[in-house]
This record gives structure tokens, C-alpha cells and sequence, in this order.
């Protein structure tokens, strides 16, 4: 049983959690950023989701999104797609196919030192609604190619009970947790496990309790984490506030993890923002943590900042910076990043995203990458 120690260690945590979350959703209408589409139309990420915290399968608003090619009208060249995701009342399908063409080469040299096609995603997505406050999610995916000798494979599976009074939900299953802001880069070095202790791009098991508004979320969610029915028990805690007013977004966020059998503890925290004017979007985040593992205490930061440019319906023109030092005090190890892309969506549902990115992250040599990515979302 776990330890009255850790016990309220942990209910520490989840006062504080929820205190900041309260504070970000009470006192700062500029500090949660949502994805790119949320900040130009200035809606939460529920709006298109059904995922509180977005990303995965898409709702009917977020089909008819994509479908009118990230507008909010119809655009009269393509009001002749009726294709429907929706079978019946109660069941919705959906797909996500993903392919990538990457080559790189060290800062110059004159080969490249990868080309390669890779199969980032395959994903079918099923969504059942037996009433009005419960749906049921699944999502399964392909294995993929091995990446540092791992392979990954989507496989999101829970109840959302919803449509409870002010705006309240409980989702039970494996989903992504409730952290940051979930980018569509999960590359972005304030996703990756050189700032998180864990992999971003996959689901956890456990229970997730908040609010989803038009405007506004709060979530608390308690999960496995490294814990599983025959190891460690369920020791992660992670929470959000967000804040939409008027295309200004804002938010808070925080992560907490003990493992146990290591004595290894995790902590990390997050401020969002973004806000769009016009055709222009800025949006962004910074991060801090500490790892107490092994009588060592680690402290790192790691940040990202992106300024988007809407050129045209179906064309948007990006410019990023990552930056991330995983041990701060220690020198030659600092990690930055420059993106160029281009968004191009020449029909509905099928999205090309052209990148150019410089790296320099000390210790290694500089390099350079060029991708080539095929995203066909339904």
C-alpha cells in the first residue's frame, strides 16, 4: 500500500495543480495556447475533438472543418463533397494516414546522410454515441518502422462521459495526458523525452475529471504512468486550464510522476500562450522541471516559439524556434532549432507540409534537415 508519505505528497501536488489551474483560468486571459486553427478561430480544442484536450478523432464541427479546407464556410468548389464520417446517429468513423520523405546531411557535407520514406501513421478511428452524454472512443493504429529501436502504435481507447452541468466530464481509459500544448510537431523539443519523461505521442492509462467549455477547459488527470498491473502502481498526475477570449489564448499546465521502485520523481510545468491578428498567429511555450533521482537533482527548461502566416486558403507559411537545455549548469549541452514550412492543402482532406531544419545541438555536429510530409486526415 502506498506510503502516508507519498500519499500526501501527492495530495500536495494535486492542491497545487488545481490551485494554479484555477488561477490561470481566473486571473490570465493570456496564458493558454491552443493548436494553430483553435487561436485563428477562437475556439477550444473540444470544438473539433472529441478529446477535451484535442488532437485524435475528429467531431462532426472538426470534419466539416477539414473539409472546407480549415475555413469555417464552404467554399463552392468543393460544396459538392457530401461524404459523411457518420453511419448512423450513434456511429462515426474516421482515418488518419501520415507518410514522411526525410533527408539530412551534416553541416557541410557534401551526401546526404539519410533519405528515406517512413509510415508515421495509419490510424482508424471509431467514435460511439448510445446518448447524448456518453461516447465511447477507439482508436488503432499500424506498427510502424522501427525508430532508435522502437516501433510505435496508436491505440487510444476510452469512455467520455459528458454534457454533465457547467460543462463537466470524466474520461476514463488510455488517452494522452493533459499537458502542454499538443502540437502536431511532436519533434518540437519541449514534446520530446529530452524535456518530458515520457513519450508525448502515446497514451496512458488511468482517469481523467475536468471541464470542456467553448471557451475554456480545466483537467486533472491521475494515471499509470510506469506503473502496471504487475509492477509499480499508478503514481502520474498531470493538469490544464485553458482560456479562448476573442482569438487571446492562454494556459497553465503541470506533471508530477514518482517511480517507486527507482526512487526517481519527475516534475514539469508549462505556460501557454497564443493570440492571432489578422492573418497572423503567434503562438508558443516554455516549460520548466526537476528530477530528483539517485541523490542528483536536475533542473531543465526547454521552450518553443512560432509565428504562422495564413497566405491564402490551403497555404500557411511557418517560421519556429525550439530551444531546450536539459541540465541547466551545465555548459555545451544546449539544444536549438530553426524551422521553415509551408502547409499546403490543394483539396479537402489531403495536407503537404514542405520543412526545412537547421539543428545545433551541442555536443553534436550541426546538420541540417529536408522533409517532405503527406498527412491525408478523415
Amino acid at each position: 500500500m502506498m506510503s502516508a508519505l507519498r500519499f500526501f505528497d501527492l495530495l500536495r501536488f494535486t492542491s497545487r495543480t488545481l490551485f494554479v489551474a484555477a488561477l490561470g483560468v481566473l486571473i490570465s486571459p493570456f496564458a493558454q495556447a491552443l493548436p494553430l486553427y483553435a487561436s485563428r478561430e477562437g475556439k477550444a480544442c473540444v470544438a473539433c475533438h472529441y478529446d477535451p484536450n484535442g488532437g485524435g478523432m475528429r467531431n462532426d464541427f472538426g470534419f466539416l472543418y477539414g473539409k472546407n479546407r480549415h475555413g469555417l464556410d464552404t467554399e463552392e468548389k468543393w460544396a459538392k463533397v457530401t461524404i459523411d464520417p457518420r453511419l448512423n446517429d450513434w456511429v462515426a468513423i474516421g482515418a488518419d494516414t501520415r507518410v514522411l520523405y526525410i533527408a539530412s546531411h551534416i553541416q557541410g557535407g557534401r551526401t546526404l546522410a539519410l533519405s528515406s520514406f517512413f509510415p508515421m501513421q495509419g490510424q482508424l478511428n471509431l467514435a460511439l454515441t448510445p446518448h447524448d452524454y456518453l461516447t465511447l472512443v477507439m482508436s488503432r493504429g499500424i506498427r510502424t518502422d522501427k525508430v532508435a529501436g522502437e516501433d510505435y502504435e496508436a491505440r487510444e481507447l476510452y469512455g467520455l462521459i459528458h454534457g454533465l452541468p457547467h460543462d463537466l466530464y470524466a474520461q476514463i481509459g488510455r488517452f494522452r495526458l493533459p499537458f502542454g500544448l499538443r502540437q502536431d510537431d511532436h519533434t518540437s523539443y519541449i514534446r520530446t523525452v529530452g524535456f518530458l519523461p515520457y513519450n508525448s505521442q502515446q497514451d496512458d492509462a488511468g482517469i481523467e475529471i475536468g471541464t470542456a467549455g467553448a471557451t475554456y477547459t480545466g483537467q486533472l488527470s491521475f494515471t499509470n504512468g510506469e506503473g502496471t498491473l504487475t509492477g509499480e502502481r499508478a503514481q502520474t498526475l498531470a493538469g490544464k486550464a485553458t482560456l479562448v477570449q476573442r482569438r487571446i489564448l492562454g494556459g497553465v499546465s503541470g506533471f508530477h510522476q514518482y517511480n517507486e521502485n527507482l526512487g526517481i520523481k519527475q516534475d514539469r510545468w508549462s505556460a501557454i500562450a497564443s493570440t492571432t491578428w489578422q492573418k497572423l498567429t503567434l503562438l508558443g511555450e516554455y516549460g520548466g522541471g526537476t528530477q530528483r533521482a539517485f541523490g542528483t537533482t536536475t533542473n531543465l527548461w526547454a521552450a518553443f516559439a512560432e509565428l504562422d502566416y495564413r497566405l491564402a486558403r490551403g497555404i500557411n507559411l511557418r517560421g519556429k524556434f525550439d530551444y531546450l537545455d536539459p541540465a541547466k549548469g551545465v555548459g555545451g549541452d544546449r539544444y536549438r532549432r530553426w524551422v521553415v514550412e509551408t502547409d499546403l492543402v490543394p483539396v479537402p482532406f489531403t495536407e503537404i507540409k514542405l520543412s526545412y531544419r537547421d539543428h545545433d545541438e551541442r555536443p553534436t555536429p550541426k546538420y541540417q534537415e529536408y522533409l517532405v510530409q503527406f498527412f491525408f486526415p478523415f
